[in-house]
């Protein structure tokens, strides 16, 4: 037998060493002292309890366009800015329509209304008044043998008083033929003329009296006298409608009655308060 394998033969094999016991809890503290927190499983960086902390790593953001660093913040903050000065400027819009009103003060601007209303619907009455009486003294409708023909004046010619109400009646006049003309065919009209027909056939389709209606031919044409007029406030309208009423008719809006003469007598005077 060689030296190597009496070596071998007589080597002595040490046991194996026996198992290290586990750590003591006080053992496991004074680890996790001596570690770091960014290298505990679930650390998180900065002091203990901020719950902000970053508990994962930053992430790496490929850029794919040739912005330099920070472009898509400050991009983001921008939009933000823009974001927000927009919401400001909408609530201050919301503020100033919607105004909170004192109960005297909703209760005062209420009465204005309901007494400008009051006015206006005086003011179109008077107007009536006075284009009734101007009509009348005029006699412009004029009947000559089976024909009617209803006069339109130029617009400017009627007095600029009541000419607003002459206005709006002209345009609802042209608005009702122009509606009539597209439901019904002309020749269905009884202002058509057909050379065939005789005397019978006209006043079976009843067009033995015929009514030709004209309008303003100035209908169209600007007013400034008129846009003078109506821009006043309804007081001072109604004001110069009364007064006219007296002096060219002897009429009293107030008393609703029409006195023979100027003098007027027995008519308290020339407002609304002298009547009261």
């Amino acid at each position: 037998m060689s030296d190597s394998e009496e070596d071998y033969m007589s080597m002595i094999i040490p046991d194996a060493p026996a198992s290290k016991p586990p750590p003591t809890s006080l053992q496991r503290r004074k680890e996790q002292q001596r570690q770091p927190a960014a290298t505990r499983p679930g650390g998180a960086l900065g002091a203990r309890g901020n719950d902000g902390a970053a508990r994962e790593p930053i992430a790496i953001a490929v850029k794919e366009d040739r912005g330099g660093i920070g472009m898509e913040s400050e991009k983001r903050r921008r939009a933000r800015e823009a974001e927000e000065a927009a919401a400001a400027g909408e609530e201050a819009e919301r503020r100033k329509r919607v105004k909170v009103e004192e109960p005297g003060e909703y209760r005062d601007r209420i009465a204005r209304e309901r007494e400008a209303e009051r006015v206006e619907r005086m003011v179109a009455s008077a107007q009536r008044i006075l284009e009734g009486m101007a009509e009348e003294a005029e006699a412009e409708l004029t009947q000559e043998g089976r024909s009617r023909r209803i006069k339109a004046r130029p617009l400017k010619a009627v007095n600029v008083l009541w000419r607003g109400l002459a206005r709006q009646r002209e345009e609802k006049e042209r608005d009702r033929r122009m509606r009539h003309d597209l439901e019904q065919s002309l020749s269905r009209l009884p202002t058509y003329e057909d050379e065939d027909e005789d005397e019978d056939d006209k006043r079976a389709l009843g067009k033995g009296k015929t009514t030709v209606y004209e309008v303003a031919d100035d209908l169209d044409e600007e007013d400034p006298e008129l846009d003078e007029f109506k821009i006043l406030e309804p007081p001072e309208r109604l004001k110069r409608l009364v007064a006219y009423m007296r002096d060219e008719f002897h009429y009293c809006f107030w008393c609703k009655f029409r006195y023979p003469d100027e003098t007027m007598d027995g008519c308290p005077g020339l407002t609304e308060e002298d009547h009261d």
